[in-house]
């Protein structure tokens, strides 16, 4: 039986995970922010402390008592440019969070130059905006499917639109985009050239599954993860066997079974996931109602740890369209 999410869980959550960190350097927390390194000059941001625990707590009894669906930024800092991945919730359980985050990210990038760009358009991965959208100092750069229709809310003089294959020269570290919808049109992961690391915020989930709203993007998803493993196989720089992907709620990885070893999500995940969708396109995926609020995501469809979190009408026209 999988673990039932609760129905407080807001509208969009999948899937995370992270580096394993170097022991001689723990987790500092700024503020509203806690903060691990997952390689060097490269940092995991999640918005939760001591006082707002990421994920669910229960009680003896199985009731939920907390809940903060944390979500994760990434902040690579290379020689002359440094680049945020996504920009968390929209914080309003504490007064300090624009502030925190403002101070965490100064102290990281020294004199680089700062460039913002996120995984997806939904509001656990754009919510602090406000914190940077008017530091003239600040670039943006926004993958256009997501983000074309809403340009206006970016400084105009100041953000660029790109497109799927975009590479970052943050000088000394190179970032290299692969587009992989499905969740949303255009959810997009980021590789860390040469390191075996991706950031992939919901594009493939993070422990609870990928959420595909509608026919379209299940669709999408069906066609861009086989693409997505085929393009991590071809790159050479890229060894699939020691891949790292570094979701959007690392807090989610609870869910996942790992062999002594594995990371949080790798290669093993997507191969798993990837097979997933051929068993919901024959009809044979391992199934159960997911209870959550949302009528397009009743069902549950899992193979290993992956998990597709879509409806299960949905499937079964495509078995009707054969």
């Amino acid at each position: 039986m999988f673990r039932k999410i609760s129905l407080l869980v807001a509208a969009v959550m999948v899937m995370a995970s992270c580096a394993t960190k170097p022991a001689q350097q723990p987790d500092v927390q700024v503020g509203t922010y806690t903060i691990s390194v997952v390689t060097d000059n490269v940092y995991h941001i999640q918005d939760y402390n001591d006082a707002n625990p990421a994920g669910e707590t229960f009680d003896a009894d199985g009731n939920l008592t907390h809940f903060n669906n944390c979500s994760d930024m990434y902040l690579l800092v290379g020689k002359e440019k440094s680049l945020l991945i996504d920009l968390s919730n929209r914080i309003d359980w504490a007064d300090n969070a624009v502030e925190s985050l403002q101070k965490l990210v100064a102290e990281r990038i020294g004199n680089t130059k700062l460039q913002i760009t996120f995984t997806h358009n939904h509001g656990d991965h754009t919510g602090m905006l406000p914190a940077f959208v008017s530091n003239p100092d600040v670039q943006f750069l926004l993958p256009r499917v997501d983000f074309d229709r809403m340009r206006n809310r970016f400084p105009q003089s100041q953000t660029e639109m790109y497109e799927d294959g975009y590479s970052f020269d943050l000088g000394g570290m190179t970032v290299s985009t692969k587009l992989v919808p499905g969740h949303t049109p255009g959810s997009v992961v980021f590789f860390l050239d040469g390191q075996n690391i991706a950031f992939t915020g919901d594009a493939v989930g993070s422990g609870h599954g990928v959420w595909i709203f509608d026919r379209s993007g299940f669709r999408n998803y069906a066609k861009a993860v086989p693409e997505l493993v085929e393009y991590i196989e071809a790159r050479k720089d890229i060894k699939p066997a020691k891949l790292q992907l570094l979701g959007g709620h690392y807090w989610q990885k609870d869910w996942l079974t790992l062999k002594e070893g594995e990371p949080v999500m790798g290669m093993p995940y997507l191969y798993e996931m990837r097979d997933l969708i051929e068993q919901i396109n024959a009809g044979t995926a391992e199934t159960e109602p997911s209870n959550l609020s949302n009528p397009t995501l009743d069902t549950y469809f899992k193979n290993g740890n992956a998990i597709v979190v879509w409806n299960a009408q949905f499937a079964a026209e495509l078995l009707l369209n054969e």
